[in-house]
């Protein structure tokens, strides 16, 4: 006689199925849209089902409730641009400072992402949630490791600590700030926003970053080593 749990085994996975899989997305990108409009305790699981063109209860089916859908869309939306935890050999620091803020800005100008991401994620950013949380360890602390160890190859190994995670905050403020506050700038400055400036924007950046780090080093190296 056949033992019962191999007919267990055999049985399909249905939420890995192609139309499942079709339902998940359809969730994820409409639930993008809807929570970047509306924020996450405004939109409403009926809005998010109504854009995705499926019933109610495929929420409860593939994420339990509003709050698990939400913590996958941003853990998606962070998760599109990957950590790059190593860079080619013989790069200088500088050379791998500007290679990181380009790898940065491009995610601005990369016609693939959901038009939704940025607003989703700044606010996410300023006003974070346990989804942010979720994710700080995975996605989020590796690319801040990765940069302050770049930031300690340009300042010496007479950089404090503060002194090279403040720099690389600095740094990474200047991406973000082009990245997730567009509209902000548009009003001030509304010829400075344009479809072909990457290249400019990462030279700036990195140029004004690399002057402020070797002025940096270059006061370390007159007063005395801090701790």
């Amino acid at each position: 006689m056949t033992p019962v749990v191999q007919e267990v085994v055999l049985l399909p996975n249905m939420k890995n199925n192609a139309a499942a899989q079709e339902t998940r997305r359809k969730l994820m990108d409409a639930g993008g849209e809807i929570f970047a409009e509306r924020g996450l305790y405004a939109a409403t699981i009926k809005q998010i089902t109504d854009r995705a063109g499926v019933n109610v209860a495929a929420i409860n089916y593939h994420f339990r409730d509003k709050f698990e859908l939400y913590a996958a869309v941003v853990r998606y939306a962070l998760s599109m641009t990957p950590t790059p935890l190593s860079a080619p050999a013989g790069r200088s620091p500088e050379e791998r400072l500007r290679d990181d803020i380009a790898f940065m800005i491009a995610d601005r100008y990369d016609p693939s992402r959901p038009a939704w991401r940025s607003t989703l994620l700044a606010h996410e950013f300023a006003q974070p949630t346990a989804a942010l949380e979720a994710v700080m360890e995975e996605l989020i602390r590796p690319r801040a490791n990765f940069i302050e160890d770049i930031v300690r190859g340009i300042l010496g190994p007479g950089a404090s600590d503060d002194d090279v995670v403040r720099a690389a905050l600095s740094i990474g403020g200047q991406c973000f700030f082009y990245l997730y506050h567009d509209e902000i700038i548009r009003r001030l400055h509304p010829g400075l926003i344009h479809e072909n400036n990457s290249e400019e924007l990462v030279s700036h950046i990195t140029e004004f970053s690399l002057a402020a780090l070797h002025a940096m080093r270059k006061r370390q190296k007159q007063a005395p080593q801090r701790r």
